[in-house]
């Protein structure tokens, strides 16, 4: 029972840290495309999934037992979250919430692989613009797990 006492308060603790992302998202919105706000949006968008993907993997390590591995792991744990698994627990998250969490995964790995002069305001902008709501729809679910 302890190991589930530990993730709560893990999971709520990466919760708090992905809020505190979201005021500073609005806080980003606000400003003009420059260089140094490219990459600040950048980096709110790539520590948002990271939060998301740390509960994920908590969440895959301490209930499921099973932590995907290898080339494509960040997507097979982010599918893993979405299914039922029979005896252990029920989907973590809807299939909804994971396509619209894939978009950040999918701009993380673009964030690490490029130079950030190479990246897009409007693409940044319009996923900070986005994250108040994902936040919303991840977070709900994510709380689901601690109903009795």
């Amino acid at each position: 029972m302890n190991k589930l006492k530990v993730l709560k308060a893990q999971i709520l603790s990466e919760l708090d840290k992905m809020q505190r992302l979201i005021d500073e998202a609005k806080d980003l919105q606000k400003k003009r495309a420059s260089s140094i706000n490219i990459r600040a949006g950048g980096s709110i968008l790539h520590d948002f999934y990271t939060g998301a993907e740390n509960i994920f993997h908590a969440i895959a390590n301490t209930i499921d037992e099973s932590v995907p591995s290898g080339m494509n792991w960040h997507t097979e744990l982010l599918n893993q979250m979405t299914l039922s698994i029979e005896g252990i627990r029920d989907p973590v998250i809807s299939k909804n919430t994971a396509k619209m969490l894939n978009e950040y995964l999918r701009f993380r790995h673009l964030f690490r692989k490029r130079y950030g002069f190479d990246l897009e305001w409007i693409h940044i902008k319009n996923l900070l613009q986005k994250m108040p709501s994902v936040y919303a729809s991840f977070e709900r679910e994510i709380q689901d797990l601690f109903k009795e």
